[in-house]
C-alpha cells in the first residue's frame, strides 16, 4: 500500500482506486465460555471441580462478508455478542470454531493486526500532547522516509474536521465526538486495509455521532477501505451512512444484508413495518420473535475488479516495523521530553522535594563533626537519604500506569518496538534525574560538612544519581506488573520496606538467620548504603573519632569504622556496579513483563 495515496491534497483530483482491496469473510464463527461449579469452598481447595455446566455460547455460527468501500454495521441489543465478534475480527480473541478469511485466504492474526486498525470504544491517548502533535508523532514512525509529515498531518486534520483544534491539548478542550475522531485519525495513519471500530457513536449526541459516521463513510468510499463497526441502535440519519447490517440476537445472526433486504425479510416473515419506524428499528423491537425465524443470507457477490489482487499471508507476513530502531528512539525521546516538561506538577514536586529535604537534613545535621556521635549521625543521614530517594520515586507510578495501555496498543499494532520505548525512557530520565541528584546533593552535602573533597562530593552525586535511576527502574518494573495504582503502591511500599529491613541498618548481616541471608544481598539499600559509607570514611581514614583522655591516644579512626562495618575502600566501585546491575535488571524485567502483556493482548 502506498501511503501517499491515502492523503491527497485538496487541489489534486480524487485518487484512483488502490491496487489492493480487502474483503473480510467470517464463516461459521462460534465463541463459547466454559463454566465449572463446585459444591463448597472445601471442595474447591482440596479437589478438582467434578461438576460442569454446558458451555455458554456467546456467538453461534456467525457468517458474513464485509466488502471494500462499504460500511458493515454489527447491530444488536446489549449482550448480543457485538463486542466479542469485533474482538475476534480484530484478532484480539480467537474463536472457538469457524474461520476468518481475507480475500479468501485464512487470516494470520499477527499479519492481520498490521494490515488492520482497531479503534476501541474508550481509546487512550496522551493527554498532554496536542491533536497535531499526536498525529505527527504517529506519522513520523509510520512514514519515516517522507519529508511531508506536516502535509500529511494537515490533510488528516482537514479530513477529520479537526483543523481548528490542531493546537488543543487532548486533556481539555475536546468534545466526545472530537476525541473519537482523534482515535480514528491515529488508526488512519496506519493506512489500514480494514478499519474496525467498537461503538464509535457511543456516548455522543446525535449530531456528533452523525459527523463521525459521515467521516467513516467518506473514508470507506474515498480510500476503498473495508469498515466494520458495532453500534447499539442507529438512528435514521446514521442508517443512511451504513451499507450493510449484521443483526445479532443472543449470539446468532438474525439478518445479514442491506436495509432493503431486511424489509423484505420482515415481510416474508409476516411482519409489517409501521410507517413511523424504519425496518431496523422495528426489527429491534420484535427481535425475540425474529430470533426464532430462519436468518436470511444474501446471495454471494460477483467478484469485482477491486478484488482482482488477492494478498496471501506470505505477503502480509513480510510487514515489518516501518521505522529503524534509531528513528523510533529519537521520536519517543522527543515525545517523552514534551510530556515531562508539560507535567509541571511532577517537575515542581521533584525539584522542591530534593531542595527542601536536602536543606532540612542539612540544617538538622549541620556541622556534623568528628566524634562517636557523629558516626551514628552519618549512618542515620545516609539511611534517611536512601529512604527518601527510593520512596519519593513512587510519584512516577501513576504516570507509567497511565502510559501503559497506550504503550501496549502502539506496540501491538507495530508502531514501534518495546525495546525502543525503554531505551528512550532511559535516555530521558538520565539527565532529568541527574539534575535532581545534583540539587539534593548540593543542598545537603556542604551544610552537613561531609568529606571536604571535590572527588568525594562527585562520588556522592554519582551514588545519589544511580540510586534515583535504580528506583525509577524499580517503579517502572512494578508499573508494568501491577494491575492498578493501588496494587502498585502496595507493592512498592512492601518491597522497599523489606529491602530497608535487610539492608544491615536495623540488623547486621551476621545476626540474620541463614534462611533470610539472601535478602541482605538482594537489598538495593545495602549497596547504596555501603557506597556512601565507603566514600565518606575513605576520606577520613586517619581522622580520629574517639580519644583516650589519659594518654591522648586515638581509639577509633575512620578506617576502623569501615573495618567494623566489614567494608574496604576497594569495594567502592563494586557497589556502584551492583547498583547499575539492579538498574539494568529491573529494566529487563520490565521489558519481559511488557512483552508478555503484548503477546497476551494479541491472543
Amino acid at each position: 500500500m502506498e501511503y501517499q495515496s491515502a492523503f491527497p491534497s485538496p487541489s489534486q483530483p480524487p485518487p484512483s482506486p488502490p491496487l489492493k482491496t480487502y474483503k473480510l469473510t467470517a464463516s461459521s464463527v462460534s465463541y463459547t465460555k466454559l463454566t465449572t461449579t463446585t459444591t463448597s469452598i472445601t471442595n474447591y481447595f482440596l479437589f478438582k471441580p467434578c461438576t460442569s455446566k454446558p458451555p455458554i455460547y456467546i456467538l453461534r455460527d456467525v457468517s458474513f462478508t464485509a466488502n471494500p468501500s462499504q460500511i458493515l454495521a454489527i447491530v444488536g441489543p446489549s449482550g448480543a455478542g457485538k463486542s466479542t465478534l469485533l474482538d475476534i475480527l480484530a484478532a484480539r480473541t480467537s474463536p472457538t470454531n469457524g474461520t476468518l478469511l481475507l480475500n479468501s485466504t485464512p487470516i494470520n492474526p499477527s499479519s492481520f493486526r498490521k494490515l488492520s486498525a482497531y479503534v476501541p470504544q474508550h481509546d487512550a491517548c496522551l493527554p498532554l500532547l496536542t491533536v497535531a502533535e499526536t498525529f505527527a508523532f504517529a506519522a513520523r514512525l509510520l512514514v519515516p522516509e517522507t519529508s511531508e509529515i506536516d502535509t500529511i498531518v494537515s490533510s488528516l486534520l482537514s479530513e477529520l474536521r479537526l483543523t481548528h483544534l490542531a493546537n488543543t491539548k487532548l486533556a481539555h478542550g475536546l468534545s466526545g465526538g472530537e476525541r473519537r475522531r482523534v482515535s480514528i485519525g491515529l488508526s488512519l495513519l496506519h493506512d489500514p486495509a480494514v478499519l474496525l471500530l467498537d461503538e464509535p457513536t457511543s456516548g455522543l449526541d446525535s449530531t456528533s455521532a452523525f459527523n463521525v459516521m459521515q467521516i467513516l463513510k467518506s473514508i470507506a468510499a474515498a480510500r476503498h477501505r473495508t469498515v466494520v463497526l458495532s453500534i447499539h441502535q442507529p438512528s435514521f440519519k446514521i442508517l443512511s451512512t451504513i451499507d450493510r447490517v449484521l443483526l445479532l440476537s443472543k449470539g446468532t445472526v438474525v439478518h445479514h444484508g442491506t436495509l432493503c433486504s431486511l424489509q423484505k425479510f420482515l415481510h416474508s416473515s409476516g411482519f409489517t413495518v409501521p410507517p413511523q419506524l424504519n425496518a431496523l428499528e422495528y426489527a429491534m423491537e420484535i427481535l425475540n420473535r425474529l430470533h426464532e425465524s430462519k436468518p436470511i443470507t444474501p446471495p454471494p457477490l460477483l467478484p469485482s475488479p477491486e478484488d482482482s489482487t488477492t494478498p496471501n499471508n506470505n505477503e502480509a507476513s513480510d510487514i515489518r516495523y516501518r521505522s529503524s530502531r534509531l528513528h523510533e528512539i529519537c521520536s519517543l525521546f522527543n515525545r517523552f521530553w514534551k510530556i515531562i516538561y508539560r507535567t509541571r506538577q511532577l517537575l515542581l514536586t521533584n525539584t522542591l522535594e530534593a531542595l527542601i529535604v536536602g536543606l532540612v537534613l542539612g540544617t538538622i545535621y549541620i556541622k556534623i563533626g568528628y566524634d562517636m556521635e557523629a558516626i551514628e549521625k552519618r549512618f542515620g543521614l545516609f539511611a534517611f537519604t536512601l529512604t527518601f530517594l527510593l520512596s519519593s520515586t513512587t510519584e512516577t507510578l501513576p504516570v507509567f500506569l497511565d502510559e501503559r495501555p497506550i504503550l501496549l496498543k502502539e506496540t501491538s499494532s507495530g508502531v514501534y518496538r518495546l525495546s525502543s520505548y525503554l531505551i528512550a525512557n532511559t535516555l530521558v530520565f538520565l539527565p532529568y534525574l541527574l539534575v535532581i541528584a545534583i540539587i539534593y546533593s548540593t543542598s545537603v552535602y556542604f551544610l552537613v560538612g561531609l568529606c571536604a573533597s571535590w572527588q568525594a562530593f562527585a562520588f556522592f552525586v554519582l551514588v545519589i544519581w544511580i540510586v534515583v535511576l535504580m528506583a525509577n527502574s524499580f517503579v517502572l518494573f512494578l508499573s508494568s506488573l501491577a494491575p492498578n495504582y493501588i496494587a502498585g503502591t502496595s507493592l512498592v511500599t512492601v518491597l522497599l520496606g523489606a529491602f530497608f529491613l535487610f539492608s544491615g541498618y536495623f540488623i547486621s548481616k551476621d545476626s540474620l538467620p541463614k534462611y533470610w541471608l539472601f535478602m541482605h544481598f538482594f537489598s538495593m539499600y545495602k549497596y547504596a548504603l555501603d557506597a556512601l559509607l565507603i566514600n565518606e570514611y575513605s576520606c577520613l581514614v586517619s581522622r580520629c573519632f574517639l580519644w583516650y583522655n589519659e594518654t591522648k591516644t586515638c581509639m577509633l579512626t575512620g578506617g576502623d569504622v569501615l573495618e567494623k562495618k566489614g567494608l574496604h575502600e576497594m569495594q567502592r566501585w563494586t557497589n556502584i556496579y551492583m547498583l547499575l546491575g539492579f538498574f539494568v535488571f529491573y529494566r529487563v524485567l520490565c521489558l519481559l513483563v511488557l512483552i508478555r502483556r503484548v503477546s497476551r493482548s494479541k491472543k
